[in-house]
Order: C-alpha cells, then structure tokens, then sequence
C-alpha cells in the first residue's frame, strides 16, 4: 500500500505543478474592423509578461504583429499578425 500512497502523492504534485506552470490561454478573436486577431492571457504563477510577448513572436514569426491592446499588470495581449509584405 505504501507504493500505491506514494504514486498517488507524486501524481498530486505533477497535476499541481502542471496546473500552475500552464495557465496561458490563446483565443481567436474578431477585431472591430474585421481582422483576426489574438488574445494572449499568461497567467499563472511561473508565466510573466515576457511569456506574453515570446508567445506573440512564435503565433506571428517574421511578419511581426500589432499590439491592439495590452495590460501589463494581469498579462493580456491583444494583437493581430502584419501582412506579409507590411513593416
């Protein structure tokens, strides 16, 4: 039984683990002149607005994108991807 017990303390503590690290999201959102766009929230305790903007870079690559909206403090990012050709 006490293998069973510690199995199942370890698996608790990697679901938590998990829980805590992974709590960014990443919605397709319709922008008010009918664009796509992207809303970044990067919550949790190990993710820091740096997560935000790394996850902004990887959704867009080298066209780069806009910052429709951002809020720093509660790590959101709205933004929408250039056109190939825009700089």
């Amino acid at each position: 039984m006490r293998v069973n017990g510690q199995w199942a303390a370890r698996m608790v503590c990697a679901m938590m683990a998990v829980t805590l690290v992974s709590c960014s999201d990443l919605r397709t959102v319709h922008l008010a002149d009918g664009t796509q766009g992207y809303q970044i929230s990067c919550k949790g305790f190990l993710n820091s607005w740096s997560s935000c903007l790394e996850k902004a870079g990887q959704l867009c690559l080298a066209r780069g994108y806009n910052t429709i909206r951002s809020e720093e403090y509660d790590r959101e990012l709205m933004i929408s991807c250039k056109n190939a050709g825009a700089h």
